[in-house]
């Protein structure tokens, strides 16, 4: 799964991506802030470590999430935007957006538009993404209108997708993202490989001063969920080692890192789950979509385990870790075998049974 940040300048969004991305060798040189940078980081799970704990694998795995760092979106002239238009290809092969804006005064720090107005740089951003949309839909009509005027056989079909681009946009104009015209499981597929940007799931991260952070913050901004967090507190958190982190936050009343909340967010963002395989060669999690079949998560292992698919051992962590093993977790009646249909829960520890 890959994340795409962005936001206007000076927002404190590189230094966000810095800060989550700190540890995650991915060699990253930020020299070059005109351009997009990508950082893999390793998502933290309680679970999967205290079972490496207790299995003591050769080599525990992680899952992982792409942070996709693209430079300040300027908009105040044309020539940003033809810059901010070069990304959009980017965004649009991200499953997620993250738009990350100013909440914070510094006298040493420019802001943007000569404002600290963050529901107005939301605002502009989400316009932003209707245009680019506007844009594709347009250019998606020129096609089909073309290619009506030639000898096809697939005419109705063409009428039919001309039909809904039409609507979508009737729905830009209006100020309305894509999904509010997607009426059928039809139109879903036959928007698909458009990606389009007002459809993609967005988090706003709101970043604001220290003394922000203390106070209850909202778990929504502009209609959309939202984090708030001080990018400047985390790269001072990032630069600490390991063992200090901990006093730290809990001096600044945080119970986790900035990194390790937005990675929870993004996951619940698109419905994401982890489900856990154990053993003495590799303790790992495994990421898939919520609703993911025991079969169809087999195959994010391996084809052949799908393919030869007899029975899923089974068993929640929470049983697990209360039973102490596997052992005692069968003693207590809590290890199942599932079918292929059986949908995967969140924390799920499994043993697939296979022959091929």
């Amino acid at each position: 799964m890959r994340v795409a940040l962005i936001g206007p300048p000076q927002s404190g969004k590189s230094t966000l991506f810095q800060a989550i991305a700190a540890g995650s060798g991915s060699g990253m040189d930020m020299s070059r802030p005109d351009q997009p940078h990508l950082a893999t980081v390793k998502v933290p799970d309680e679970r999967l470590y205290w079972l490496a704990e207790q299995f003591n694998p050769k080599k525990t795995t992680p899952a992982e999430l792409a942070f996709l760092d693209l430079p300040g979106f300027d908009l105040t002239g044309d020539a940003g935007r033809q810059r901010a238009k070069i990304h959009w290809a980017a965004m649009r092969q991200s499953e997620m957006l993250v738009f990350v804006v100013r909440a914070f005064e510094n006298d040493a720090v420019a802001t943007y538009r000569d404002r600290v107005d963050p529901a107005a740089d939301v605002e502009e951003l989400l316009t932003e993404m209707l245009f680019a949309d506007l844009e594709q839909v347009t250019n998606r009509i020129a096609k089909l209108e073309a290619s009506l005027k030639k000898p096809v056989g697939n005419k109705d079909e063409i009428k039919r997708e001309m039909e809904l681009m039409a609507r979508l946009v009737e729905t830009l104009e209006d100020e309305r993202p894509i999904s509010d015209a997607i009426a059928t499981e039809a139109e879903i597929k036959m928007t698909a490989s458009f990606a389009f940007l007002s459809q993609k799931p967005v988090l706003i991260v709101v970043n604001c001063s220290e003394d922000a952070l203390a106070s209850d913050n909202p778990e929504e901004f502009a209609g959309r969920p939202c984090l708030y967090l001080s990018a400047q507190i985390e790269e001072e958190i990032a630069e600490l080692p390991a063992e200090d982190r901990g006093e730290f936050l809990a001096d600044l009343g945080l119970d986790s890192t900035a990194g390790d909340r937005l990675i929870s967010a993004c996951y619940q963002g698109v419905d994401l789950i982890s489900f856990l395989t154990t053993g003495e060669d590799e303790c790992r999690a495994w990421t898939i979509p919520a609703g993911t079949t025991a079969v169809d998560a087999a195959g994010e292992i391996h084809s052949d385990i799908a393919r030869g698919f007899i029975r899923a051992e089974t068993v929640a962590f929470d049983d697990y870790e209360t039973a102490g093993d596997m052992k005692g977790a069968k003693a207590a009646g809590k290890v199942r075998l599932e079918g292929k249909a059986y949908v995967v829960q969140d924390g799920d520890i499994i043993n697939y049974r296979f022959n091929v």
